[in-house]
C-alpha cells in the first residue's frame, strides 16, 4: 500500500508555551471556533486546512476506499464540517477511546451521505 504524507492533516498548533488549563482553553476554542493564543491556530483554521486536504485526496482518489490519519482535534473539525452538532462535548467523549475510528461515506466525491464511529473495543 501507498502511504503519502500530507503535512495538512496535522493537529493544530496551539502555542510555544505550555497550556496549564487545557481543559479550558478546549472548551473556549470550541465555543468559538476563531479563539486562538498567539501564535496558534483556531479550530476554524485547522478544520479549513483539514476540509481542502481531505477534499484534494477526495478528488485525487476518487471512487476508491482511502484511509485518513490524523488527530483526534483535527478529526473532530472535519467531523464537525459535516455534522456542525458535533461540539465540545462530542470532543470530550472521545478523548479516552483513542484511536478514534470515523468512516466517512462520500457520494460525488465531495458529498458526506454518512458518518460513523467504530468502537475497537
Amino acid at each position: 500500500m501507498e502511504i503519502n504524507i500530507i503535512y495538512d492533516f496535522r493537529e493544530r498548533k496551539i502555542e510555544s508555551d505550555w497550556i496549564e488549563d487545557f481543559t479550558s482553553f478546549a472548551k473556549m476554542q470550541w465555543n468559538d471556533f476563531t479563539y486562538k493564543l498567539s501564535d496558534g491556530e483556531c479550530l476554524q483554521e485547522v478544520q479549513a486546512r483539514n476540509i481542502l486536504a481531505l477534499q484534494q485526496v477526495l478528488n485525487k482518489y476518487a471512487g476508491k476506499n482511502i484511509v485518513v490519519g490524523s488527530h483526534g482535534t483535527a478529526l473532530s473539525t472535519v467531523v464537525n464540517y459535516y455534522d456542525p452538532s458535533f461540539g465540545y462535548h462530542d470532543f470530550e467523549r472521545i478523548k479516552n477511546i483513542m484511536p478514534w475510528i470515523v468512516e466517512f461515506v462520500f457520494y460525488e466525491n465531495l458529498k458526506c451521505i454518512s458518518i460513523k464511529e467504530h468502537d475497537l473495543y
